[in-house]
């Protein structure tokens, strides 16, 4: 998930900050009314085309097909609504963008984003607020009822967003790497826990069973890895006081423990790490929420009547060392530091994700959002994979580019997998479509132009990612003589923060991969990620996915709004059709917010979704059922569980976008085979967040 695993709830119900906040607060301009064209718009960063936007279209035509059938409505204060596709996800910009334009036609009612759109809201007095009654009567599960008291300038905790669908963190298992490096853990004398070693035993046999045909791949595959003085490791592993059972997916301080005894085995590829963890600043506010059991105050980004510019929240503190934020902070980042510094942990963000590892054998787990389930396993028996020059310089075919020639009125097309879109000018005026692309400027058409004008098949165009600072989110560990043959190009199209190169086509390499090389959906299992840093904290489970943002226009309007959203949580379809015209999928007698929710293959936070008897109705998939599993315990046992996530104030992405990329740098410099220390991570944490 782009911002694709972000933070939508908040961490627990606490009171914070004081009234003289909103006052104080100098960013703040005045209200301004929208145009009352009677239409509701709804902004959205999902794909027109994916499920999520499907489900929208769905849900939207119900609704105006409702309005229709019941004109008295329109009396009420019912207004249709009408939907609006934004091209770059759940970037804030376009809402910044309106808001100082104080755009009064084209703006919208409500964005699905998350909280911190609430927070940039605030800050023109712009939000649209519930009134307590109206949010109460939602029928929203308790666990999901306070996700407006964390948010930035809401000093009254009032109800400007409302929760739309959740999901959350998974730990995606490679069976046979885990049940090897297990197995021969315990061959070195570590015990296993036999009463509670039940999903360890499993991998073990799995690996060992000749059935699944794979384990002489994996041995062979992994022996260049391996450490020459196996006496040596043993020595070095028995120090560690090592014990192994299931409960090592409970806690990071154990399952990191597990990865670096696993690592101390296979020091010698680096390309190989033994877990994953899509997002560090995710791990990091899990575990800041289990060690204070929820309560902001005593967390490493706490509330501050005295930092109203940066919505009510001290971001200052945690940098400076010997503060309490910094302490907190520093003791549960080290966490994960100990297993990056040994190349056992790798980190991921700005459009890297482990499982293009751990489907390929690469390593053995990797934490990420429940939402990208499909791409932890390899349905298809054979794929061919691009790499430059080495295998693990990979390149993900959905980032590789052909360029053609244009047609016209573009100056180029691309074609990625069988789809060709178009490249235009940074001057041209019209409307480019969704796929298409569009220089930043004429020094990049420049760039671009010298190098591949009549002989567009010379440089294939990759793209790399991003991350906070807009650099480069991957390199190539190449030789001297193919230094040439890689052109970076930085950013080059309006609107995409990502990076992009040309790579000469010469040493772009392909290669066949068969079932023995790749996790198939037998070979992989899927636990909860770990709740908490150590094993004393509370268990917090990390809580993700869009809200309704509610937004100002006008009186008609945003009682027209409210209505929507009630009618979202408690009218009942007798029949809602999703999909397109090849494939259809039908549901009977259920919420709009929990159909949409289904069909999605989110959680919805409503009472009835959780309080269904029949869970077979929900579509889970093994993922999305350790969410739904881990949010029962929330609802049902808030004692001993808890919901967590960011602080979503205005600063809150850049802080994300700073320690993820500061994790991606430091991972980078151990995968060279350079010395890395703790403090190094702080300052460059530092430096990429001012």
């Amino acid at each position: 998930m782009k911002k694709t695993n972000k933070v939508l709830l908040s961490l627990a119900s606490i009171s914070i900050l004081a009234t003289p906040l909103l006052a104080a607060a100098c960013n703040r301009t005045g209200q301004f009314d929208q145009a009352d064209d009677g239409i509701l718009k709804i902004a959205t960063g999902f794909s027109e085309s994916g499920v999520q936007g499907e489900a929208l279209q769905g849900v939207v035509a119900s609704y105006n097909e409702w309005l229709k059938k019941n004109p008295d409505k329109k009396a009420e204060g019912y207004l249709p609504v009408q939907y609006e596709f934004l091209p770059n996800g759940y970037d804030t910009g376009t809402l910044t963008n309106k808001l100082a334009a104080k755009e009064h036609k084209t703006f919208w009612n409500i964005l699905l984003n998350y909280p911190t759109s609430a927070s940039i809201l605030a800050q023109n007095n712009m939000n649209l607020a519930l009134s307590n009654e109206e949010f109460e009567d939602l029928d929203l599960a308790d666990a999901f009822k306070n996700g407006n008291k964390g948010i930035g300038g809401n000093t009254n905790n009032e109800k400007w967003t409302v929760p739309f669908g959740v999901s959350s963190e998974m730990n995606s298992i490679n069976k046979i790497v885990v049940g090897k490096l297990v197995s021969e853990l315990k061959e070195k004398g570590v015990k296993i826990d036999e009463n509670k070693s039940t999903k360890l035993k499993s991998y073990m046999e799995y690996y060992s069973s000749k059935s699944n045909g794979k384990k002489g791949y994996v041995d062979e595959f992994w022996k260049s890895a391996k450490a020459s003085n196996e006496e040596d490791v043993k020595k070095e592993i028995a120090k560690m006081n090592l014990d192994l059972s299931d409960e090592i997916f409970n806690s990071y301080e154990k399952l990191v423990k597990f990865a670096i005894a696993a690592r101390k085995m296979y020091p010698n590829d680096l390309s190989k790490p033994i877990l994953g963890i899509d997002s560090l600043p995710t791990a990091i506010n899990v575990m800041i929420a289990a060690r204070t059991k929820g309560d902001l105050s005593k967390g490493f980004i706490t509330p501050s009547v005295e930092h109203a510019v940066d919505g009510g929240y001290d971001y200052g503190s945690f940098q400076k060392s010997g503060t309490p934020q910094n302490k907190i902070f520093r003791e549960l980042l080290e966490i994960i530091f100990e297993g990056i510094e040994t190349g056992a942990v790798w980190v991921g963000g700005g459009g890297a994700f482990g499982s293009n590892l751990l489907t390929k054998h690469n390593m053995a787990l990797n934490i990420g959002s429940t939402a990208g389930y499909s791409h932890t396993y390899i349905k298809e028996n054979k794929i061919t994979i691009n790499y430059v020059e080495d295998e693990k310089n990979s390149i993900n075919s959905g980032n590789l580019f052909e360029l053609l020639n244009g047609d016209g009125k573009s100056l180029f097309q691309f074609k990625i997998n069988n789809h060709t879109n178009k490249i235009y000018s940074n001057d041209y005026k019209d409307t480019v479509g969704k796929h298409d692309k569009k220089f930043v400027s004429k020094e990049k058409v420049d760039q671009v132009l010298a190098k591949v004008k009549d002989n567009y098949s010379k440089y294939k165009l990759v793209r790399l990612g991003y991350d906070s600072k807009s650099k480069k989110l991957g390199s190539y560990q190449l030789k001297g003589d193919y230094a040439d043959k890689i052109i970076s190009l930085g950013s080059i199209f309006d609107g995409d923060k990502n990076e992009y190169s040309l790579i000469d086509s010469s040493i772009i390499k392909t290669k066949e991969l068969d079932t023995k090389a790749l996790l198939n959906k037998d070979d992989a299992d899927w636990v909860s990620a770990p709740l908490k840093g150590k094993v004393d904290d509370k268990n917090s489970i990390f809580v993700q996915g869009p809200s309704f943002v509610l937004i100002h226009a006008n009186e008609r309007e945003n009682k027209a709004t409210k209505l929507f959203i009630n009618w979202m949580f408690k009218h009942k379809l007798d029949k809602i059709d999703f999909g397109t015209k090849k494939k259809t999928e039908s549901f009977t007698n259920v919420s709009p917010i929990d159909a949409f929710n289904i069909y999605s293959s989110y959680i919805s936070p409503t009472k009835s979704y959780f309080n269904n008897n029949d869970t077979s109705k929900l579509k889970l998939n093994e993922a999305s059922n350790k969410a739904f599993e881990n949010f029962k315990k929330a609802i049902n046992s808030p004692s001993d569980y808890q919901t967590a996530d960011d602080v979503a104030s205005v600063r809150s992405d850049k802080l994300r976008d700073a320690i993820g990329s500061a994790g991606r740098q430091i991972v980078n410099k151990v995968a060279s085979g350079k010395k890395v220390k703790l403090d190094e991570f702080l300052a460059q944490i530092e430096k990429l967040f001012k």
